[in-house]
């Protein structure tokens, strides 16, 4: 009868220096023993058999024994080790695994101090029933072919953070391609930030029959998320970016689905419900922080404006859950125009949400990755710059290294005449621009579009109209498609922006 949550595994990392929450279930009314190296704890389970220990912080290492005990009932946890624990979490981009990477081919060094779980994506009842989920869930080390599991960005964020710290570094990926926000937190917090998500989703089920629904679902291949690399879609998207006529040779190839069953709302949309089937099995594990890359479903409907808020409220629900105030790092979404048919209908407004829920919440930080998008593709194959990106935004803005870690972003906006005089914050040594012109900068009036010059000095962009015109909107990266070429001294790309000269 004595169980642990189904994250405590051997081989997995707790995190150093904070409270070790360990929880599970065993006999109603009864006592459980926790050890940990040198300390142990009580717990009593409550009525319905649920108890939780909470262990005193422990020193990073490796090599250690967990040992749970209850009414002559004995599990031991071998090769524990601690350090650094973070959470990677959100949609396709932050799920996409290492085996799938631009860079995988590199990674050949054994590094058995990086470890990674992945939670299982379940989103409706009965689903780990109906499908083989005995490859995920588990605790990996980054040797052979189980690094190909992790989430690459998580990956490198994580070889990175090691070797800045020299400690060993865990990742909790919690994530599925394709979801809204609304989906990762509890309906309660939907209902604050975004209950249009809650009213579209009560809509959609309103003449579903439950078990008619779930009955289908047990059938949908789409939903057998235990063996992604089984996957054909997986295999075929994401190694490469194929060309249409590839495209629709696998589309004509692959067997038809049940009209009625595609017709129906995807589960893993449903507000609420990856809070309740996967974050919630996992708090309150002890971590440091939470890496955020998500965004690219939230522009749906026109809700995108809602994002805002609705980033502030999963990260308060997140914090709830766990009970400190948890630094969230957000990836910003980089340029991108189309991919499989879908194009992008509202990601600069999105963007500007990003910027601003970090603008109002100090322990909220953005990492811009507005260079390293692809034009045609959603899924840039290069997660190792976004890794090396959050680990360094992380060494400067959780670990207080003294260092510049933030993106430029202006400051201050002059015209006089024909010149604009933008100075930027976080420029560092100075801005450069790699390569000439300037890309991803655009000017406006009345009349349209306004030629110009720009040139770098320092901490400032100096924009010189080619012509007289009226007042100015100058609008940096606000198309669909951009790469962003204009840099601090520590190489972190600028974010977009508009302003108005």
């Amino acid at each position: 009868m004595l169980a642990l949550a189904k994250i405590f595994q051997s081989g997995m990392m707790l995190q150093r220096e904070k409270p070790v929450k360990i929880w599970g279930s065993a006999a109603p009314g009864g006592t459980v023993e926790v050890t940990v190296g040198p300390h142990g704890v009580t717990a009593q389970t409550d009525a319905g058999g649920r108890w939780m220990a909470v262990l005193p912080p422990l020193p990073a290492g490796t090599g250690l024994t967990v040992t749970v005990s209850s009414g002559g009932e004995r599990t031991r946890l071998e090769d524990v080790a601690v350090g650094e624990v973070w959470i990677a979490a959100g949609q396709s981009n932050m799920e996409f695994w290492l085996r799938y990477e631009a860079h995988r081919r590199e990674e050949t060094e054994e590094l058995p101090d990086l470890r990674f779980y992945d939670v299982p994506k379940l989103s409706y009842p009965g689903q780990e029933r109906d499908f083989d989920y005995s490859q995920v869930g588990r605790w990996r080390r980054a040797v052979g072919a189980e690094r190909d599991w992790f989430s690459a960005v998580g990956y490198y964020f994580q070889k990175e953070l090691g070797a800045a710290l020299d400690v060993p570094v865990g990742i909790v990926g919690c994530n599925w391609g394709g979801t809204p926000s609304c989906a990762w937190m509890s309906r309660e917090y939907v209902k604050r930030a975004g209950k249009v998500w809650l009213d579209a989703a009560r809509a959609d089920f309103q003449n579903i029959d439950r078990a008619d629904y779930l009955r289908r679902m047990a059938r949908k291949p789409d939903n057998d998320t235990g063996r992604p690399f089984q996957n054909p879609f997986n295999e075929f998207m994401l190694p490469r970016t194929p060309g249409q006529k590839e495209i629709d040779a696998f589309l004509a190839a692959q067997p038809p689905a049940d009209p009625v069953t595609a017709a129906l709302p995807l589960p893993q949309n449903t507000p609420g419900i990856l809070w309740e089937r996967m974050v919630a099995t996992v708090a309150p594990f002890p971590v440091q922080g939470v890496l955020w890359y998500q965004g690219e479903s939230d522009d749906n409907g026109g809700r995108g404006a809602l994002y805002k808020d609705m980033l502030a409220a999963l990260a308060a629900c997140w914090r709830e859950a766990w009970s400190e105030r948890l630094p969230f790092l957000i990836v910003q979404l980089p340029g991108w125009e189309s991919w499989f048919g879908f194009h992008d209908q509202g990601f600069p407004t999105i963007r500007e949400c990003q910027r601003l829920a970090c603008l109002e919440d100090p322990d909220m930080q953005l990492c811009s990755i507005s260079d390293a998008g692809q034009r045609l593709d959603i899924h840039p194959k290069d997660k190792k710059t976004v890794g090396r990106r959050l680990a360094l935004l992380a060494l400067g803005r959780v670990y207080g290294r003294p260092l510049l870690c933030d993106p430029p972003y202006p400051r201050s906006a002059v015209r006089e005449g024909k010149t604009v005089k933008i100075a930027f914050q976080n420029a560092g040594a100075g801005l450069t621009a790699r390569g000439e012109p300037l890309s991803a900068l655009e000017a406006f009036d009345s009349a349209g579009a306004v030629d110009f010059e720009a040139a770098v000095s320092g901490d400032t962009l100096t924009v010189t109209l080619r012509r007289d015109a009226g007042p100015v909107s100058l609008r940096f990266a606000q198309t669909c498609w951009f790469q962003v070429n204009l840099y601090n001294s520590a190489g972190l790309p600028a974010i977009p922006f508009t302003l108005e000269a």
